[in-house]
């Protein structure tokens, strides 16, 4: 079904394609595009969007020959008939539809067969044409849809019905082996009939498996694919700005003369199948290295660039995270640890991080915002502002966009050769096959849809994006905050982010983007004390307090930790009428129904309220245009707070003979200070955890804890008793920020917002609470790792997402071997076996447990009163802190 509704395309990104139901997550991608993919005519997209053709490549010569090599059948004219003859292929003598054969692989078994002859007759034309040396085929077509493709990140069942391959990596179907998605360049979907169902099945099927080859491949930059139904066919394309659909053409007959469906369908098999690998989407700044029979990760060697066009090579250890490959569209960013590449092209020197990810074109790169941070924090009088700098920010070693042959890499100018849509502009609608679920996603993680930003308006357009890598010095590893399970780790290491966030807004920046995977943790270095302070990372959306342009259209944050007036854009706790008394109060009922308005005027770039005059004239007064400031990345710290201890059981540790273990214990076992239940989790309501989930992405529930902070006791009734203190503290915190909110708006439609007469407080308070909190915490507070995801139907549920799910019978799904790899050990094994038992423990945020771990873990128990002193020295510095 076509629609002509203006070119728009939502990024709200509100369900996740993670799911071991693959419906599921077929229909969670088509809601993340707003069921609508933007339609161009086949011109435009064989121009500016397949790969070019090579310069003695003639369509019309390849289709005379296949002509005359009886490839196409060119039927006489009946005297006397009004019907114009139409030639098909000699391998189709039937249209699909009117095949009595039921089996759509073997009905379009003669499409891989075609794909061949094409490439006979292109090779016959280059001998002709004496080119030297002759062009190789990169590609060749397949139909194999009973086999599933090999996966060795995620796991993936479906089968596409055929594909294009590439020629180097291509296996025989006889063996009855399938290739694997890295070397999939095209994945198509059949259909013998042109219902709209079939329509509907295909398009699901056909953007699944490019989502797939997206977030499996790392060296991916953009994936082309088809859809056929009868004999109508359709190209596809996508990057990780848009996703782009073809009109249909008839693949099997053309009116005669002039061959023009037989011209489009051999161009398309053409462009693919002597391209260049850069020009099939493959980026070739990025190979594999040699697998080694005691590696447990694929590793990479990345060529980054940086400004001065310096180039070096890194060779990546084991990924950080890779949350936003999950998404077809967005950041993708992924993480890895990595050291530099000698001249021997062996891993040398010490521990790096390396950040690859598409940004928006026109954003300020990260490298250059930290050094702006950088350079001012030098300027201080205060010292200790670059000794904070430097010890919670990772220190940038090298950065720039990539370049593919000699091109900056984007989805314009490269990907698209800079072509804008065609007008008018139309669009496919997409159907989904039952109604999608909402997924309550992780905030960090290794198999989730992006969610570093969520843009909350419906309408927002994917903007342009360029390819860039960054590269920080890191003496020490880190690891998500989350990764820890510790309760005394965890404030030691929140006491760090906030020394580190509150010295960013002294020296007037903003980080707007803070959340659990922005705030990593070091495991500490080697013989020393220094270590498990929390470190800021992912300054890409970070810009100056006092910079009030609104750059981009949207709302940026990520979905648990985004503040509310962000995610509503616009502010909430100022008077609801102009006022001119110094300290007014805030009218919550007034404010309250204000948030329940859910039309698209709660979504405008500033408030507006009318006051009436004694001569009885109503006037309207705005509210300055919403822009982020300081008070927002607060409550950002304060919403991760109320992530790390609630949405995680805790474990109680007994010590028996010395040795310390472990016991789960569900939050409602506990109903009282010290009192135990022998009840199990078989309540009726959900377990805590899932009720903080809840709070975490319920938007509604999330405004009235903030509109009445005394209200946030209710949510945490039944906690652990380790965490009562902490939090009675938390809910301490809240009505600090919420009446430094009331204070910095208070002068909202006349002079705008003060934060400067606040932030000093606010900092004091919060860390003067944190230095407290991680003084009282009980050392035996442990909490289970993180769960990666749940799912929220119309009520709660626990996902069957393998790997990350509260029912321990749920096991992770094992990806088989790759057909390529040989045994290389005495036990038989694989390096993707290895491989594929490192990414299934990779799939929950929490890594798996290497001898790395172990020294860390056995280290803090040998230093923990090293650890506590260090800790307690630190977090006495935060109270110091004034604004500037």
């Amino acid at each position: 079904m076509l629609s002509n509704t203006p070119v728009k395309f939502k990024a709200a990104h509100t369900t996740s394609a993670i799911s071991n139901n693959v419906e599921d997550g077929r229909n969670a991608i088509m809601t993340d595009i707003d069921l609508k993919v933007p339609l161009v005519p086949l011109s435009y997209f064989k121009d500016y969007l397949l790969p070019p053709l090579h310069d003695q490549l003639d369509v019309a010569t390849v289709v005379g020959k296949l002509r005359q090599a009886k490839a196409i059948y060119d039927p006489e004219s009946e005297e006397g008939s009004d019907e114009i003859p139409e030639s098909r292929w000699t391998l189709f003598p039937d249209d699909p539809a009117a095949s009595y054969d039921f089996k759509e692989d073997r009905v379009f078994s003669p499409f891989a067969r075609l794909a061949k002859a094409v490439a006979k007759q292109a090779k016959t034309l280059f001998h002709e044409r004496g080119v030297d040396p002759e062009p190789e085929q990169t590609v060749t077509f397949l139909c194999n849809p009973t086999m599933t493709p090999e996966s060795t990140n995620r796991h993936n069942t479906s089968k596409p019905d055929s594909y294009g391959v590439l020629v180097e990596r291509c296996v025989d179907t006889d063996e009855g082996k399938a290739p694997h998605w890295d070397d999939i360049v095209v994945p198509g979907e059949k259909k013998k009939r042109s219902r709209v169902a079939d329509s509907n099945d295909n398009n699901a099927k056909l953007l699944w498996s490019l989502h797939h080859a997206m977030r499996e491949t790392v060296y991916r930059r953009f994936m082309f694919g088809y859809t056929i139904e009868d004999t109508k066919m359709r190209l596809w394309f996508c990057n990780r700005s848009n996703i782009i659909v073809s009109d249909t053409f008839n693949f099997i007959t053309s009116v005669v003369p002039p061959s023009q469906n037989h011209e489009t369908l051999v161009h398309f098999f053409l462009s693919i199948m002597f391209a260049d690998r850069s020009k099939l989407g493959y980026d070739p700044t990025i190979a594999v290295s040699k697998r080694t029979k005691d590696q447990r990760t694929t590793k990479y060697n990345i060529m980054v660039r940086g400004h001065d066009g310096h180039e070096a090579t890194y060779i990546t250890d084991e990924v950080v995270a890779n949350i936003s490959a999950e998404a077809l569209q967005g950041r993708a960013t992924r993480v890895w640890r990595e050291k530099k590449a000698d001249e021997n092209g062996r891993s040398a020197g010490h521990n790096m991080v390396i950040k690859d990810c598409w940004i928006d074109d026109d954003r300020q790169r990260e490298g250059d915002v930290f050094a702006e941070i950088l350079e001012a924090a030098k300027a201080s009088s205060n010292p200790e502002h670059l000794e904070n700098i430097e010890r919670h920010f990772l220190k940038v070693v090298q950065h720039g966009d990539v370049f593919i042959d000699g091109e900056k890499d984007d989805t314009f100018k490269l990907a698209r050769r800079g072509a804008e849509f065609p007008e008018p502009r139309q669009f496919l609608e997409l159907h989904c096959s039952s109604e999608p679920k909402e997924v309550i996603k992780p905030p960090i993680g290794l198999v989730t849809v992006d969610q570093a930003t969520v843009n909350w308006l419906n309408t927002l357009r994917y903007d342009n994006k360029s390819h860039y890598r960054i590269v920080f010095d890191s003496e020490e590893d880190c690891d998500p905050i989350d990764t820890l399970t510790s309760g005394r780790a965890i404030w030691y290491a929140m006491g760090g982010a906030l020394t580190g966030i509150a010295t960013l807004h002294v020296l007037g920046f903003i980080h707007r983007d803070i959340s659990a995977g922005n705030v990593l943790v070091g495991r500490g270095i080697s013989g020393s004390v220094k270590g498990g302070t929390g470190k800021i990372v992912d300054l890409e959306f970070c810009k100056r307090i006092d910079d009030n342009r609104p750059v981009h259209q949207g709302r940026t944050g990520t979905r648990y930790f985004i503040p509310i007036e962000v995610e509503n854009g616009t502010y909430m706790f100022g008077p609801t009428l102009p006022q001119t008394t110094a300290d007014p109060k805030l009218n919550f009922s007034q404010i309250s129904k204000l948030m329940e308005d859910d039309d698209d005027d709660s979504l405008s770039e500033s408030s507006e309220t009318s006051d009436t005059d004694s001569s009885g004239s109503t006037s309207t007064v705005k509210a300055p245009p919403f822009v982020n400031n300081p008070l927002h990345d607060l409550e950002s710290i304060w919403w991760l707070a109320v992530y790390l201890f609630l949405s995680r059981p805790v474990v109680e540790k007994q010590v028996t003979k010395g040795k310390a273990h472990g016991e789960v214990v569900k939050e409602e076992d506990n109903q009282g200070e010290g009192e135990r239940s022998t009840a199990t989790s078989t309540t009726t309501h959900p377990p805590l955890e899932l009720r903080a989930m809840q709070l975490l992405v319920d938007y509604k529930a999330r405004t009235a804890t903030l509109m009445n902070p005394t209200g946030f006791s209710e949510h945490t009734k039944g906690v652990h008793k380790h965490l009562v203190s902490i939090m009675a503290d938390l809910g301490k915190a809240l009505t600090w920020l919420v009446n430094a909110y009331i204070t910095a708006e208070a002068s909202l439609y006349t002079s705008g917002v003060n934060v400067k007469g606040v932030l000093g407080d606010i900092h004091s308070q919060l860390s003067a609470l944190f230095v407290k909190i991680f003084k009282k915490t009980s050392r035996h507070l442990e909490f289970q790792p993180t769960h990666t995801s749940f799912v929220r139907p119309p009520t709660i549920t626990v996902s069957s997402n393998p790997g990350f799910s509260l029912d321990s019978k749920l096991a992770p799904p094992r990806t088989r071997k790759h057909h390529r790899d040989e045994a290389d050990d005495n036990d038989g094994k694989t390096s993707v076996s290895r491989i594929t038992t490192r990414m299934e423990a990779l799939q929950s945020p929490t890594r798996a447990e290497t001898s790395r771990d172990s020294k860390r873990a056995r280290y803090d128990e040998e230093h923990e009163d090293s650890l506590e002193d260090a800790a307690e020295e630190e977090s006495a510095r935060l109270p110091a802190l004034r604004l500037v």
